[in-house]
């Protein structure tokens, strides 16, 4: 039987439920399953009347709220490709997505009319074909479209259902844009066979099921995002979508989350360790069952609290790139002995999956104890890199195993543990996580070198027992040319999103250097940990 699709596993898993059930719950509405057919039908219907169908990018512009839900399961439904916006972005770096996949269409809510027209400014031939867009008034929204073929939301989302086509394995379902080492962003592209598989695991591995209520706390552009959303719909089950502001306060999901009767939990570590500081362990949410995290390392004194206030609760680790969407994963034991100081392992690789480690010469690596890169090959995997074929086949290789078929290289470092599970040891290049975030050095780099006084940037990850990593970064200026660490943070802060822009900044005479001539990394990251201890 061949392996669904993931459009087919949404609508199968909304095909079996109550159209009177809730499907999407927020502060302020709730959507059942026959109300988001409905919408987002309509929107798809509209998408398709304007010929956006297999194949077409189209961008979703909004805050996290169930509408935004609609609008990224109309694209589904339309057999097109959905390209979630952050809407905490600079305006800048939105454009350079828009441009970069060429939107055919776009969706946006009303807190970015404001800023539509500077986005579609100069996309040339990428302009987008169809405008659906929530405000005021016809007039706001004519004005905000500057031109372009516009359709309001509400209107879309009541408009008459259509044929609508059944995208094939091979299509585009969803690209996310992460960070990238030029200083431009990049997009993983998944197809509706690797989002599918992904979903088919998650719903299997985690038996969800119609009873549970899934936590929406990763924005959409996030890859946790998938399987809040299309996991849980596959399943049946209930979404609580949390704004991006609900999301940030820990004191108030620590109380909230045995209100709302959550389930299934998934979201970084870091949210975790502040709902942990606000005391999660007074408001014992007893409906919950699974506790997922993933995206930067847990450190291990706060996962031992974490394990001691929720007992009855499984928890899993789960590991991967947005390449992979997961590879690997670990069930927490149900103790953690306080001999156990360092990082838990990853786990094992995904029953979907196949993974492996690589050594440095190329050789598989099968002993315990000896470090090497981790592989992985199966439905999971991207489809590759969009519009870049050099950086695609720099992760997406033949196996190096001589086997027929390609693996993607992760470039994580691991080493095979005795249990079967894979310890995680770092990175190979100058990629990091914060706050859950897989951030490119070098795109922080780029933008600070972007500054008319900056001459040279070396961005510093350091430890942090919160975030994971914070980063920093040292600056050399230009002769004659004077920036402080304020407007350097601030030239930051129009193209980079909040996560990447450096928490200290310092302005030096000259980078030590090493033998070979290049930024001594290891010297500066010594200083600020020597600075910051």
């Amino acid at each position: 039987m061949p392996q669904p699709t993931l459009l087919e596993l949404v609508v199968r898993g909304m095909d079996d439920a109550d159209p009177t059930k809730p499907a999407l719950v927020s502060s302020d509405c709730v959507v059942t399953y026959g109300e988001l057919r409905r919408g987002a039908t309509g929107i798809a219907s509209a998408l398709a009347e304007a010929g956006v169908g297999p194949g077409c990018r189209v961008g979703v512009w909004m805050d996290k709220a169930p509408v935004a839900v609609e609008a990224l399961l109309g694209v589904l439904l339309a057999g097109a490709a959905y390209v979630p916006l952050d809407p905490r972005s600079p305006w800048q770096r939105t454009r350079a997505i828009a441009r970069d996949c060429a939107l055919a269409a776009l969706i946006a809510d009303a807190p970015h009319l404001t800023l539509l027209r500077a986005v579609l400014d100069r996309l040339e031939c990428a302009a987008p074909r169809l405008l659906i867009l929530d405000g005021a008034d016809s007039g706001q929204l004519a004005e905000a479209a500057g031109g372009c073929a516009w359709e309001s939301l509400q209107s879309a989302r009541t408009r008459s259902s259509r044929a609508l086509p059944r995208p094939a394995p091979s299509d585009l379902a969803y690209i996310l844009y992460t960070s990238g080492s030029t200083g431009t962003p990049k997009g993983v592209v998944h197809t509706h066979g690797s989002g599918g598989a992904f979903v088919d695991w998650f719903r299997t591995r985690f038996a969800t099921g119609p009873r549970d209520v899934f936590s929406s706390h990763a924005p959409f552009h996030f890859d946790l995002s998938v399987a809040d959303l299309w996991a849980a719909l596959a399943s049946g089950a209930t979404i609580r979508v949390l704004s991006s502001l609900e999301a940030m306060l820990a004191p108030y999901l620590a109380r909230m989350l045995a209100k709302w009767e959550i389930t299934v939990w998934y979201s970084v570590p870091s949210i975790l360790v502040s709902m942990l500081e606000a005391d999660l362990a007074s408001h014992p949410p007893e409906a919950l069952r699974l506790l997922l995290f993933a995206g930067e390392v847990f450190p291990t004194p706060h996962l031992r609290r974490l394990r001691q206030a929720l007992p009855r609760v499984e928890l899993f680790n789960l590991f991967g790139p947005t390449e992979t969407n997961v590879c690997t994963y670990y069930r927490v034991p149900p103790e953690l002995p306080e001999r156990c100081s360092g990082p838990i392992p990853i786990g094992i690789g995904c029953e979907n999956l196949e993974t492996f480690i690589i050594d440095d010469e190329g050789h598989e690596v099968r002993e315990l104890g000896r470090e090497g890169t981790l592989w992985a090959r199966g439905g999971n995997l991207m489809r590759g890199y969009w519009a870049d074929p050099e950086r695609t086949a720099h992760m997406l290789r033949p196996d190096p195993r001589g086997r027929e078929g390609q693996a993607c290289c992760t470039g994580d470092r691991v080493l095979l543990l005795p249990s079967g599970d894979y310890e995680f040891l770092g990175r190979r290049d100058h990629m990091v996580k914060t706050r859950g975030y897989r951030v490119e050095l070098g795109e922080i780099e780029a933008a600070l070198v972007a500054h008319a006084a900056v001459l040279e940037a070396v961005a510093t990850p350091l430890p942090d027992p919160a975030l994971g990593t914070r980063i920093v970064a040292s600056v050399v200026l230009r002769a004659g040319l004077e920036a402080d660490a304020a407007a350097l943070r601030a030239h930051c802060a129009e193209r980079l999103p909040s996560y990447m822009i450096p928490e200290l900044i310092e302005v030096r005479p000259e980078m030590p250097r090493t033998s070979t001539g290049k930024a001594d990394r290891g010297t500066l990251r010594g200083e600020w940990e020597g600075r910051t201890a």
